[in-house]
């Protein structure tokens, strides 16, 4: 793709001579004779044929959309994305993904891969669209892998200062770990749409470049986007690591509140803080690490565990017996099964996967619960007066063993 620096056209010569046949399989070419006219005729060719070739490259490259700078592209498959700036030496471009109008990571391109998704796939956000789904945040840039390269193929090494990074043993450039005690090969985990495993490639201090199990290269941050393998030390929680279902406890409205880890997006967490709402009947606290503790006081006890066959309150009795074999649509299209055995329910189909459950019945209905748990399922069935059951999707009737 042409920069807005760079314009260059190839030309094509093409020479026209009449050959001469000496014998079978050999020819030569020989030396034009041309008058004064002649020339000037095949000048004036050359002129012409030099100018369509620009009109003819010009033409197809008006077709491309430039790269903009700066404008957030929306493209089919959902992502988007920035482009901050390219480099017309090297060709990359510093660019940032968004996920849900989020900024989620940023990185380095190839400014020909980018145009390369003008305008079938991606095209710049209107103003309607950014309306609609305005994008936020920026990630702040990250050592190009592209220069560290131009640098050691323009020099014939790795200067340490240029790169900050080592490829294996004794590879010039930086040696020593980064920040949080990395080094290259280490395997850690990283932050992209949730936690996954990734190779360190190089280290540039707090910054790391690792290889995704999807092939591709990004660069990460520590402490936010980078950590250990296994659990987390105390170290790490100084760093503001937490991994999810962590107790903490969380600053809320001036006051320290017990809570759960559930999920984290970047530098901010999720945290579950019984009693607390914080909209909408949530009681889930967005917030970030400097407010976050972790928790002092002692664990709850695990929940008490029901026995096998115990009814999980007074009044409901095992339907081991009574609705035994197997059940399903009264109309035969399909839908939810459910296969009664002795006290157990396995329902397939409709609601997700298989599963099994203790049954109960009480108060005209069945209700379902997991193994040892004493908390019902979301949904029961009622039992209907003329012997079928009435499921979340339509009433069910005995169909065979």
């Amino acid at each position: 793709m042409a920069g807005p620096h760079t314009s260059r056209l190839l030309f094509l010569v093409i020479s026209f001579r009449r050959a001469e046949f000496l014998g079978r399989g050999m020819t030569y070419l020989p030396t034009p004779r041309r008058t004064e006219s002649e020339g000037a005729q095949m000048r004036m060719f050359s002129l012409r044929w030099v100018f369509l070739s620009a009109v003819l490259v010009r033409c197809a490259l008006a077709q491309t959309p430039a790269l903009q700078m700066n404008v957030i592209y929306v493209c089919t498959d959902g992502q988007s994305f920035k482009v901050f700036s390219c480099d017309d030496t090297t060709g990359a471009c510093d660019f940032q993904n968004y996920k849900k109008g989020q900024a989620s990571q940023r990185g380095q391109a190839l400014r020909v891969q980018l145009a390369a998704l003008l305008p079938a796939k991606c095209h710049a956000q209107t103003p309607a669209e950014a309306q609609a789904d305005p994008h936020r945040g920026e990630i702040p840039p990250t050592p190009s892998p592209f220069q560290a390269r131009a640098n050691a193929g323009s020099s014939g090494s790795r200067p340490a200062a240029a790169v900050n990074s080592k490829t294996g043993p004794g590879a010039g450039g930086f040696t020593g770990p980064g920040a949080g005690g990395f080094n290259v090969g280490d395997t850690v985990r990283v932050l992209s749409d949730g936690w996954q495993e990734a190779k360190i490639i190089q280290v540039h201090g707090n910054s790391y470049l690792v290889h995704m199990p999807n092939g591709v290269d990004v660069s990460k941050f520590w402490p936010t986007e980078v950590r250990r393998l296994g659990k987390l030390t105390a170290e790490d929680h100084a760093m503001g690591q937490y991994d999810v279902h962590d107790r903490v406890q969380v600053l809320v409205n001036g006051k320290w509140m017990e809570g759960e880890i559930r999920g984290q997006n970047l530098n901010m967490y999720d945290v579950k803080v019984k009693g607390v709402d914080t909209g909408f009947g949530s009681d889930i606290v967005n917030t970030t690490a400097e407010n976050i503790r972790l928790s002092t006081t002692a664990a709850p006890p695990p929940p008490a565990q029901r026995a096998a066959g115990q009814p999980p309150k007074p009044g409901l009795t095992s339907c081991a017996g009574k609705y035994e074999g197997r059940w399903e649509h009264v109309s035969g299209m399909g839908g939810m099964t459910v296969i009664f055995r002795s006290g157990k329910a396995t329902v397939t189909g409709g609601l997700g996967g298989e599963d099994v459950f203790d049954c109960f019945t009480g108060d005209g209905k069945i209700v379902f619960y997991k193994a040892g748990s004493f908390t019902p399922f979301s949904y029961a069935f009622d039992i209907n007066n003329d012997g079928t059951l009435q499921t979340p999707l339509g009433p069910i009737k005995k169909m065979g063993n």
